[in-house]
């Protein structure tokens, strides 16, 4: 690599033109007063960094402003631990706190409903349901049935639904047949939507009723951690979102 010679002079868009009495000025550029009694404390610049110089002819030495912030009490928030209003239930007892008898008369109706309004379709596939199987009311305490296997898969997984009045004996609570028959016409809400209808309006009256059971049975502390969730979906909706690099990547984030 060539290196300049020591008599190479420097371009001229290089040197400084000034004169030298305006570099004398900058050199000696004095620096802002900040009056201390007008600091901004939201400032960083002046906060940290702020001295309040001494008057001309005098001995004392500049005082330096406090940079301290006061202390921060919300006195709104209190301190308690979350509380249950209800001890000594079982599991099923706490169950019904969310999932009361009007939420369940809520989804016996509608699931009804919607198996009628299919049934009398035309278009309806007729090879849904076997030929020698007819649908039957499904009644609230049916609905308990439905919903506690359904958290049974989730304790227990296997590779093959059937498996489970196979193995685990789920027979005894309600037949497979009867169980899938069930499965194919629950609904929340059968009604057709209304013209400006949110997107969960088919869970919106159930999942109301659910917020405020929650709301009523259960006092939360003052540390609370809230976290996000995605549920899968992969169908047509405007509302899905996609995230790269998740375990869950496509669904409705809540």
């Amino acid at each position: 690599m060539l290196r300049p010679r020591r008599d190479t002079q420097i371009p001229l868009r290089y040197r400084d033109n000034s004169s030298p009495q305006a570099l004398q000025n900058n050199s000696q550029r004095k620096r802002r007063r900040i009056d201390p009694e007008k600091v901004d404390r939201n400032d960083v610049d002046q906060a940290l960094a702020v001295i309040a110089p001494a008057p001309e002819c005098a001995d004392e030495p500049p005082t330096l402003i406090s940079t301290e912030l006061p202390q921060f009490n919300a006195n709104y928030v209190l301190n308690r631990t979350g509380a249950s209003q209800y001890t000594g239930l079982s599991e099923s007892g706490f169950f019904k706190l969310f999932f009361s008898d009007s939420v369940v008369e809520i989804l016996s109706k509608e699931t009804n409903s919607y198996a009628e309004q299919q049934l009398q379709d035309p278009l309806f596939p007729s090879l849904s349901l076997p030929s020698n199987c007819h649908w039957v009311p499904i009644t609230p305490a049916e609905i308990y049935v439905y919903l506690g296997i359904n958290i049974y898969f989730g304790l227990y997984q296997l590779a093959v639904q059937e498996d489970y009045w196979k193995i685990h004996k789920l027979g005894q609570f309600m037949g497979y047949g009867r169980f899938k028959r069930i499965h194919r016409f629950f609904s929340t809400h059968s009604a057709p939507p209304a013209p400006n209808a949110l997107w969960f309006y088919r869970i919106q009256r159930v999942a109301d009723l659910i917020r405020t059971a929650c709301r009523n049975s259960f006092t939360p502390s003052s540390n609370i951690a809230i976290d996000e969730a995605m549920i899968a979906f992969k169908g047509r909706s405007k509302h899905t979102i996609k995230l790269k690099g998740k375990p869950i990547d496509t669904g409705y984030k809540l």
